[in-house]
């Protein structure tokens, strides 16, 4: 079976992993080259080990006047841009995956699927009803696509609720846990010298970009709460944050203003083999994620990613996170860095109960959440595509 793998410019090692176990499919990855993207090959993301087809933006490719237009307006205007269309090379697989019903390369699988024939999976994450819909032409493309589209794949039950919302038949959804590699992300020893960060310490730590809806403002603010408690004085608190993108300055001054400067570490981007050493090395993990209006946690990777290394996590109750924890994970309101700082000062005064959650996170994950089940999950849905093809 050959697929070509729509992503965009979200190839990134945590989704990529489960599409190098697909037995007896050649996966073809189209992506595109953007300021995301070359953060997640900074980590590495692992699509070298497909074939790789170059997508571009207009703002990249296309006649010299068009693009320098289409550079000023995204730059200083607010369109977005687009991608040069590419259906053509869609030509002759026996499948496409793409991701979302909103975006240019659906549009892109779509067009190929009417003029050869290809059948269409979309992935979705989204969790939102009638979401990006900001102008008549996406709303369109939605509609196109929650009706031509062959299969759509989901990981939580909000996602596939908002599907029907959107009016897409129940038959043609199906829902399947993502997985994480529980042989790398598992327990083991903390070598907390790798990263700099002292064995006499707290270890809080933070995975994620520096977007305010992941919440790591709210983590600073209970920070400085867990800092100032004079039943915890004696407890050596430190944030350890891994993450990277537009929104690190914010970050910072946060942390200049609640003088916190020297209780807070930034990690850097760290590779992806790096990543397993980073969970071991924390007391806590904590993903703080806020809604906005239009997004919410769709599912969190770094949450099981946490709880497969035996990581005990503090988390929100936002989108789909109850889902993705069920009972083995300390939930917060969201928005709320009083709610967080409780969460914390718990496990932080009972080292027993850290120990629990984090046995029973593990647990959680060899449950749910492993890459070979993953694997022939998607393996499975990629059949029913090929009558469709026939």
């Amino acid at each position: 079976m050959r697929l070509a793998l729509l992503k965009g410019n979200r190839f990134s090692p945590w989704h990529l992993q489960a599409f190098r176990r697909l037995p007896d499919t050649e996966v073809v990855a189209f992506r595109a080259d953007s300021e995301i993207q070359r953060i997640f090959d900074g980590q590495d993301d692992g699509s070298a080990l497909f074939p790789i087809e170059p997508i571009y933006f207009d703002t990249q490719a296309g006649p010299t006047l068009s693009r320098f237009k289409n550079i000023f307006l995204s730059r200083y205007g607010d369109r977005e841009a687009r991608i040069v269309p590419f259906s053509e090379r869609l030509r002759g697989f026996d499948a496409i995956h793409t991701w979302e019903l909103f975006t240019d390369w659906t549009e892109q699988a779509l067009e190929a699927r009417e003029r050869f024939g290809v059948p269409v999976a979309v992935m979705v994450w989204d969790n939102i009803p009638f979401n990006m819909e900001r102008d008549a032409g996406r709303r369109r493309l939605k509609e196109r696509a929650a009706a031509c589209a062959d299969l759509f794949i989901v990981h939580t039950e909000r996602s596939r609720r908002m599907l029907e919302v959107e009016h897409v038949p129940a038959e043609k959804i199906v829902t399947m846990d993502p997985g994480v590699d529980t042989e790398a992300f598992s327990p083991g020893p903390r070598d907390r010298a790798a990263l700099d960060l002292r064995g006499d310490e707290f270890v809080i730590l933070f995975v994620g970009w520096f977007l305010p809806r992941k919440g790591i403002d709210f983590l600073v603010l209970a920070l400085h709460e867990l800092a100032r408690d004079p039943q915890l004085a004696r407890i050596k608190f430190r944030l350890a944050i891994v993450g990277a993108g537009p929104g690190r300055a914010r970050v910072e001054q946060l942390i200049t203003r609640t003088n916190l400067a020297g209780r807070c570490t930034f990690l850097g981007s760290l590779t992806y083999d790096r990543m397993p050493a980073a969970y071991r090395a924390a007391d806590v993990f904590v993903l703080p994620s806020i809604a906005t209006a239009e997004w919410q946690e769709q599912f969190g990777m770094s949450i099981i990613e946490a709880m497969a290394c035996g990581t005990p996590v503090v988390t929100t109750m936002s989108g789909a996170i109850p889902e993705i924890t069920g009972d083995c994970a300390m939930l917060c309101q969201p928005n709320d860095f009083v709610s967080l700082y409780e969460a914390i000062r718990e496990l932080a005064l009972d080292p027993n109960r850290r120990t629990a959650i984090g046995a029973a996170a593990r647990e959680h994950a060899l449950a749910r959440f492993t890459l070979d089940a993953f694997a022939q999950n998607l393996s499975a849905a990629y059949a029913r595509l090929t009558p469709v093809r026939a």
